[in-house]
């Protein structure tokens, strides 16, 4: 696929946000104790993080059969060590009746994220829109825990499922760190917020954007949206992408960031 991605192509464009957010997660599963399951129609990983986004299917494009083989194998990973997972349904999801082959398991429907995507010529925030805003790259193992600790607080993680995601991320090594940065804002001086940036599949895919509650409606989170977007831009990416919750589509969408597909998310426990 073409390194640096335009949006001509609405296929291609979902395809590389699919691929963008598998990059995303597989170090996760392909850390020492964990599970990741890469085929070409179907991907999955499970980490034991008791936090249902660190757990699930990414990507299925099935015969019905093998829907319930999945739900079976994910279920003796969620038996053994009780971390609930998420199936992501997108527009390429296959079969067209994955919906209700899940619910018949007795999987639950728990809402749906965005998928959005801009052309970054187009941002509208500026990197100085905060006062007092600074944002570093992560470095080192230190901040690797505390890039995590605030990842975890600012998206309402329970004290066990930080503490889990801190250990797994301070894990992970330089070469699964290859192809992403994580970035962490300091407000006067304070690490308040979070985000990070995958560069894979044409596309720059922004994750884990969360801020603490105490330093929330300051716009920290475009801000720190903006920034990683911004270094893609000079390495020659034209398009950004992410998943974006209720709560953050207002914010993106006065980025510039335009509505490409829907993600439907079902838990399994």
């Amino acid at each position: 696929m073409d390194r640096f991605l335009d949006t001509s192509s609405s296929e291609q464009l979902l395809e590389a946000m699919e691929s963008n957010m598998v990059a995303f997660w597989s170090p996760y599963g392909s850390a020492k104790g964990n599970e990741l399951h890469v085929e070409k129609n179907l991907v999955w990983f499970y980490t034991g993080v008791p936090f249902a986004l660190f757990n699930g299917v990414l990507f299925a494009q099935l015969e019905e059969k093998n829907v319930l083989s999945t739900i079976e194998i994910l279920g003796k990973f969620i038996g053994n060590r009780g971390a609930p997972a998420l199936w992501w349904l997108g527009p390429r999801s296959k079969p067209d009746n994955l919906r209700t082959l899940l619910e018949q398991k007795q999987l639950k429907a728990v809402g749906d994220v965005t998928g959005m995507a801009i052309n970054l010529d187009q941002i509208r925030t500026r990197a100085d829109a905060v006062p007092g805003l600074a944002v570093t790259k992560v470095g080192n193992k230190e901040e690797q825990a505390l890039w995590a600790r605030i990842a975890a607080e600012g998206t309402g993680f329970s004290e066990s499922a930080t503490a889990a995601f801190i250990e797994l991320e301070t894990s992970l090594s330089k070469k699964q760190y290859q192809n992403q940065k994580r970035y962490i804002g300091y407000l006067n001086g304070e690490p308040v917020a979070s985000s990070a940036m995958t560069l894979d599949s044409g596309v720059a895919g922004i994750y884990a954007v969360s801020t603490l509650p105490e330093a929330r409606r300051k716009g920290i989170g475009a801000v720190m949206t903006a920034i990683p977007l911004f270094e893609a831009r000079e390495q020659g990416y034209h398009v950004g992408i992410l998943q974006a919750s209720s709560m953050g589509l207002p914010v993106y969408k006065k980025m510039g960031f335009k509505e490409v597909c829907r993600y439907q998310l079902y838990l399994q426990s």
